[in-house]
């Protein structure tokens, strides 16, 4: 089993018990997770790094992939296999956590390791040099490039795994919903206002969510929508009907189209300020008739 950090490291990320023994949890679990998203060769040099900048995001990425480590173990450290078949770990007079108490420490701890990895990319899309050397950000929506700035709009429990696959529905939604209703010369000129562009980025994810509500992995909660791309043990979601779904998809539609009409509505009643904006073209011809000229 890898071990990126040392056990004595581990207590300066992660308090337990001082007997607690951190062999029965896999490193290599957690830092994998950390490793999808931030190469290897990128968190090694933030190790050994001397700047203040990379220290503190090397930190936050030690604890998430610590946080991560110790959630993706818990069943192995509730059980113990022996030859005579898997039992639960008993202690004196102790009792083992009821399941749903070990879900609950599962889910909080699962939160605040997203929480920290998040903190650190957007850390990272500071850092040109280091940016450059992460594929992550070269696929990733040219609006909306961190989990933080989606999160902002809404909740995905600032999970980068979720973030990272919502990109091609927010790719979807850019061409098939904002380009259509938003001449592309407009776009560059949105960008140069603040509230503007901060409004065309909620009608970017209110579409992208729209796009997947359509797919069933999709988990929607009361208040952020999730993929489930793991089932595990502590597991705990509200997942709603199929139709429940559709209708929560049709209002992210509505909420988009709402959205991106603030936009288009301050363009038609600011065209001094939008050249590019050409306004409608008519669908009708001229017709020359003897009477004179009319529409047809």
């Amino acid at each position: 089993m890898e071990h990126y950090i040392s056990k004595d490291e581990i207590q300066n990320y992660f308090i337990l018990p001082q007997n607690f023994d951190w062999d029965l949890v896999d490193q290599e679990l957690g830092f994998g997770e950390i490793f999808e998203i931030i190469p290897i060769d990128v968190y090694l040099d933030l190790k050994e790094s001397e700047l203040e900048v990379e220290k503190e995001i090397c930190r936050l990425l030690t604890k998430a992939a610590t946080h991560y480590s110790f959630v993706f173990s818990i069943p192995k450290i509730k059980v113990h296999i022996t030859n005579y078949g898997v039992q639960q770990f008993t202690e004196g007079k102790t009792k083992s956590a009821p399941w749903w108490d070990v879900r609950d420490l599962g889910l909080s701890l699962l939160k605040f390791a997203d929480k920290l990895f998040s903190e650190a990319i957007t850390k990272l899309s500071f850092v040109e040099a280091l940016k450059q050397r992460i594929p992550f950000f070269e696929n990733v929506s040219g609006d909306i490039k961190t989990p933080d700035e989606f999160e902002k709009i809404y909740s995905i429990k600032n999970s980068p795994k979720v973030f990272s696959l919502l990109q091609s529905f927010l790719e979807q939604a850019y061409a098939l919903n904002i380009l259509d209703k938003i001449q592309p010369d407009c776009l560059d000129q949105i960008k140069t206002k603040p509230n503007l562009y901060k409004i065309l980025k909620q009608a970017n994810v209110y579409y992208s969510l729209y796009y997947a509500s359509l797919l069933p992995n999709f988990v929607f909660l009361q208040n952020a929508v999730a993929i489930q791309y793991e089932e595990l043990p502590w597991q705990k979601s509200q997942v709603l009907s199929f139709d429940e779904k559709a209708m929560s998809g049709k209002q992210f539609l509505k909420l988009g189209d709402s959205t991106v009409k603030v936009i288009t509505d301050y363009i038609k009643t600011h065209i001094d300020e939008f050249p590019c904006y050409s306004g409608p073209i008519p669908d009708r011809k001229i017709q020359a008739k003897a009477s004179g000229i009319y529409l047809t």
